[in-house]
């Protein structure tokens, strides 16, 4: 309505008479418009995204999906949990993390609880820091160390170790335990541990748990461990092949992988 009338009326004027600061009028708008019906039906067919995803995934800003989901009572609300899993014992290790610069020189642990119909499970995972791809996992009915192991060999398998590759954990007994140490070695590795009391130091595998429970295990009711393997399972997928990370310029970490590999190849092939 301003802008069709510019030639007659001046445009700051017509903006204090609106109400309305000048910047905005100019301010390019590429925000979908999107019922609030239609947002709600979106976020019940994707319970385990949060408005981060949501926004990429329509192409509209992340704060107008925040404002949005938050006014129709959609943001995910996070469950907090009391049992303890890390029981950190002493370790001669320092924190050895670094930035990664390629694929497979920085690998992280750690696991958490699940909560089931009778029990809980446990559910591990190492990922690579610099594709944010989660290599391998692993879940059981008990807390013994096996389980992490089985996290790690199958990320060990996926082939992609660096030279002089690090692995990253906290001080809990699953990580910080011989079997588990003697692997990495074994493989050319490097165990770096987290100072005590410290989850901050894990921050990549943290911030996956994280997501993890406020994406799945608050919007669910406890179920059977088979159904949870499945669960667990598809997340993993999803996570890998499907969510979009801003640190990697809003594409999966499958994808990023991908065209990483190319990228090096060209400049092998130049």
């Amino acid at each position: 309505m301003i802008l069709s009338r510019r030639s007659k009326l001046p445009v700051l004027a017509c903006c204090r008479l609106l109400g309305i600061s000048r910047a905005s009028l100019y301010r390019k708008r590429v925000e979908k418009v999107l019922d609030e019906e239609a947002l709600v039906r979106l976020a019940g067919a994707h319970p385990r995204f949060g408005y981060r995803r949501l926004a990429v995934l329509l192409g509209v800003s992340k704060k107008s999906m925040r404002n949005r989901m938050s006014r129709l009572g959609l943001m995910l609300a996070r469950r907090k949990t009391r049992k303890r899993t890390t029981f950190p014992v002493p370790v001669e290790a320092p924190n050895l993390c670094k930035p990664a610069t390629g694929p497979g020189e920085l690998l992280v642990s750690d696991f958490t609880f699940i909560e089931l119909t009778q029990g809980f499970a446990y559910f591990a995972i190492t990922l690579d820091v610099f594709t944010r791809k989660v290599l391998g996992w692993s879940i059981s009915r008990s807390m013994k160390s096996d389980f992490t192991v089985e996290a790690l060999e199958m990320a060990l398998s996926y082939g992609c170790l660096a030279p002089n590759w690090i692995h990253h954990s906290d001080r809990g007994s699953q990580y910080a335990s011989r079997p588990f140490r003697d692997k990495v070695r074994a493989l050319g590795g490097t165990s770096s541990f987290s100072k005590p009391a410290s989850p901050a130091e894990n921050a990549f595998a943290e911030s996956f748990f994280s997501r993890f429970k406020d994406e799945v295990i608050s919007v669910r009711e406890c179920r059977s461990y088979a159904e949870t393997v499945t669960e667990v399972r598809k997340h993993v997928a999803e996570y890998n092949e499907i969510r979009q990370h801003s640190s990697l310029g809003d594409i999966s970490p499958s994808t990023f992988e991908k065209r990483h590999a190319e990228n090096a190849l060209k400049l092998c092939v130049s």
